[in-house]
């Protein structure tokens, strides 16, 4: 198994136990405005997991060089796989382990409105078309595409700070 690849299944399996235990501790239920917050915390463990896969990477090769096109390839491809194995997980956790986050979710989101003042008739209204970009399959079908965009932005500053050029190449001296 290639680093790459490596790299997003352990990014994967952090981001579904976190999800279990945001879910087992009422972090994605009756607790749902703080478990929004926490979500944060996985900001440092995926900065982590992508600089040791791209480091990885790195290592992987002949001569231990990565161009800055090299590193965001790979961390690109780390979120992809990722993403994508992540999407089949929130598919499966939010149809069969939390289906009902969704409606805790438009309960907080209503009480969000009703504050702002909207009346009965707007938020049905934005309920119905919120309600779209809701659920289990709009749940998966978003979570590679979001991965590879917030993938990317950190991959093009871990990158950066990886890169490392190829050895030159010792040339003889010219006998004249």
């Amino acid at each position: 198994m290639n680093a790459k690849f490596t790299y997003a299944l352990i990014l994967t399996i952090v981001q579904a136990v976190f999800a279990l235990l945001m879910y087992f501790t009422g972090y994605q239920t009756e607790k749902l405005a703080i478990g929004q917050h926490l979500q944060w915390l996985l900001l440092p463990i995926n900065i982590a997991i992508l600089w040791m896969g791209i480091k990885a990477v790195r290592e992987e090769s002949a001569d231990k060089s990565l161009s800055y096109g090299q590193g965001v390839g790979a961390g690109v491809l780390i979120s992809l796989y990722s993403g994508l194995m992540s999407g089949l997980y929130n598919f499966i956790h939010f149809k069969y382990v939390a289906p009902e986050f969704f409606d805790y979710q438009m309960e907080m989101i209503r009480t969000k409105w009703a504050a702002a003042g909207m009346s009965s008739t707007q938020m049905e209204q934005a309920e119905t078309i919120t309600s779209k970009f809701m659920g289990p399959v709009a749940t998966a079908i978003m979570t590679p595409v979001m991965a590879v965009f917030f993938g990317l932005i950190l991959t093009l500053i871990i990158s950066a700070i990886l890169k490392r050029p190829a050895p030159a190449i010792a040339v003889p001296p010219v006998a004249s």
